[in-house]
């Protein structure tokens, strides 16, 4: 009998680069997550917004998010979310104080909220592209002065001979030395997921 595969997390992502890194890794890796962007990615979500994002329709209330996502495995009673779901909250930094940037890391900012202990936030400080060049992970912008740019990463092997999970595990290692993300929680999380 096939095991249900049921839904392991909602990532809300800061921007279209963002968006373009969990697509690949939900794609490849085939898990099921949903990716919550503003304006598919075009316009960016900011630490300042995050309190009116949860506030919205989707994710005001336990009721109206499993209403928006009826996936989502429950605990042995039947009546909570189980633990291992996550809520990822993907973002950079650049964009609010250091006191606001404080309370996003230590999950301050979301405190009262009913998914509180669902949370994990994900930062990359000041902001992805310096994060990708402190790892030396190789990316390339797209985009021109006209229009917002985003970065593509994948394939991260320039010849492209590594298997889509070899790389994904070889950006995991190499942002696991960077103090200023912990993205590769999420990789981990993802890659500890894979099926």
């Amino acid at each position: 009998m096939k095991k249900y595969s049921y839904l392991k997390a909602v990532v809300i992502v800061h921007g279209k680069s963002e968006k373009q890194i969990c697509q690949h890794i939900k794609q490849k890796l085939r898990l099921r997550i949903e990716i919550e962007s503003d304006k598919n990615g075009e316009k960016s979500i900011q630490i300042t917004s995050l309190n009116k994002l949860l506030n919205n329709k989707k994710f005001k209330s336990k009721t109206a998010f499993l209403r928006n996502f009826p996936y989502i495995e429950l605990d042995e009673s039947g009546k909570d979310i189980s633990p291992d779901f996550k809520i990822f909250i993907i973002m950079d930094t650049d964009d609010c104080t250091e006191e606001q940037k404080k309370q996003f890391i230590n999950k301050e900012m979301f405190k009262g909220h009913w998914a509180y202990d669902y949370i994990k936030p994900i930062y990359n400080s000041p902001e992805l592209e310096t994060v990708l060049e402190k790892a030396k992970v190789p990316f390339k912008k797209i985009g021109d002065k006209r229009k917002k740019e985003y970065i593509k990463l994948f394939p991260t092997d320039p010849k492209y001979e590594k298997s889509d999970v070899i790389q994904i595990d070889e950006l995991l290692n190499n942002l696991s030395t960077i103090r200023q993300t912990n993205l590769d929680e999420f990789l981990k999380f993802c890659l500890d997921n894979f099926q």
